[in-house]
């Protein structure tokens, strides 16, 4: 990993923007095109290296997918680019029926996410795309919980036939991945083990869920982290094993809480492993304009109301298991 140390202090734009570079250079059928804006989302740099595979579409976002769609059906793999609120609602009918009904080879990169968009307000601030993507058939979705990882996701994705959808966000995520680390569809990543409560996060939630660990720690309680970048497909096996021993579980995504990462790995849970858990994120409500941790203290999102929730179910599982309600 000591080619992309670089990237450690970068918000996470600024490593996409370094990994749109490394792409380009090794897929000359990259194209990548933009609603007007490169200069926040970083793909300044690949508009200046390639800049005959770069296409300003201007604010059309349902143009710029449409487009898209035409060039993968030409044999070049797109790269449409808009801050993911745009995506997920301006543009979905384009996304839907032109590139997921035929499965044609896109990449949707999905900028600004969740709440450090902060001060943006309710207009930018994107937090439904998890939910709305993943009920999209044959749309793959991720979420990256570090710098090297969205690098080892859009390496992945960019192999991967079909479409595609990751998400990025305008924050600085701390480094929580070892030397080996790598992407793959369908596999989460065990960061840390416990026999307590399991905390699933994704997207930069896992770095807090670290942090909640810690915390936990002080008292006492042994947390399992389970990182699952791959939310569809997601690691159903990991989500299992994880549980069956930890016996409750708690979710943290930068995202709502309805429909999406935490829906997710509870559906898993409901059809082969039934525990206590709570879900991390926002709840029903469109983000307001504020301080980015000012934000997550706001929405309940800090690594303390991670711990707390994981306490919270730790007692559940103690009711439950002195009832005979379940036994694992």
């Amino acid at each position: 990993m000591a080619e992309n140390n670089d990237d450690n202090g970068l918000e996470m734009r600024d490593a996409y923007g370094k990994a749109l570079l490394e792409l380009g250079a090794e897929y000359e059928q990259m194209i990548y095109l933009d609603a007007d804006l490169h200069t926040s989302t970083k793909a300044s740099w690949f508009k200046k290296r390639y800049p005959d595979r770069f296409i300003q579409v201007g604010i059309a976002e349902q143009n710029l997918f449409g487009i898209a769609a035409g060039l993968a059906s030409e044999g070049f793999i797109p790269f449409p680019s808009t801050f993911a609120v745009f995506a997920s609602r301006r543009a979905l009918d384009q996304i839907a029926i032109s590139i997921c009904f035929p499965k044609l080879n896109v990449k949707i990169p999905g900028s600004y996410v969740g709440i450090p968009t902060s001060r943006a307000g309710g207009s930018h601030n994107c937090i439904e795309d998890i939910a709305i993507m993943r009920a999209m058939p044959n749309l793959k979705v991720a979420d990256a919980g570090s710098n090297e990882d969205l690098r080892q996701i859009m390496k992945t994705a960019i192999a991967t036939p079909g479409p595609v959808y990751f998400r990025i966000t305008r924050y600085t995520v701390p480094e929580i991945f070892g030397e080996n680390h790598h992407f793959e569809w369908g596999k989460g990543e065990m960061l840390r083990e416990g026999g307590d409560v399991t905390l699933f996060g994704t997207g930069v939630m896992t770095a807090r869920c670290v942090e909640a660990a810690d915390l936990l720690a002080r008292d006492g309680i042994m947390a399992e982290v389970v990182h699952l970048a791959s939310i569809k497909p997601i690691d159903r096996e990991l989500i299992d094993r994880s549980v069956r021993k930890t016996g409750c579980a708690v979710t943290a995504e930068n995202a709502s809480v309805l429909g999406g990462f935490g829906d997710a790995v509870l559906e898993v849970l409901a059809e082969e492993c039934p525990v206590p858990a709570r879900k991390i994120g926002v709840r029903d409500a469109f983000v307001e304009s504020g301080g980015i941790e000012e934000l997550f203290a706001h929405y309940h999102m800090q690594p303390e109301d991670i711990a707390d929730a994981a306490r919270v179910v730790i007692v559940q599982k103690e009711q439950m298991r002195s009832s005979h309600q379940f036994a694992l």
